[in-house]
């Protein structure tokens, strides 16, 4: 998937992007927002785009297709594998388990990002430099 944006700051071969929220994520609230509400991404910067430019990126597709399940899927699934294993003992250690084990998703969630984040397949990348750095 193609978006435009324009580039915040380039540190090193990574570049910080703000782009329009597209009508498919506008409500999932799972990236970052700059102050002027548009989404923030991270992209690797090939072409040398500097502070300022407008920019052509290329979403990462392995990050779309898989970023909503592992954000939403995971919780949902370790929360009913909690609720199943407690309620083997208990009703009130199934719900005790089943929110723990939802609580121990977002560590689970922090080290698949970590892996992911050193991922070429995972990362987004600028593509071209669309309008040059205002002076």
């Amino acid at each position: 998937m193609l978006d435009k944006g324009r580039v915040l700051k380039v540190e090193g071969d990574m570049a910080s992007i703000e782009v329009a929220s597209s009508a498919a994520c506008a409500g999932c609230g799972a990236c970052q927002k700059a102050p002027s509400g548009k989404m923030l991404l991270e992209a690797e910067n090939p072409v040398g785009a500097k502070a300022g430019d407008m920019v052509g990126v290329e979403i990462s597709s392995a990050a779309r297709v898989l970023g909503p399940f592992i954000v939403f899927g995971i919780p949902i699934v370790l929360f009913i594998i909690g609720i199943v294993a407690g309620s083997l003992i208990s009703e009130n250690a199934g719900i005790a388990l089943g929110l723990i084990f939802l609580l121990a998703s977002s560590i689970f969630i922090k080290l698949i990002d970590r892996y992911a984040s050193k991922q070429k397949k995972f990362r987004n990348r600028i593509i071209r430099v669309e309008g040059k750095h205002e002076s």
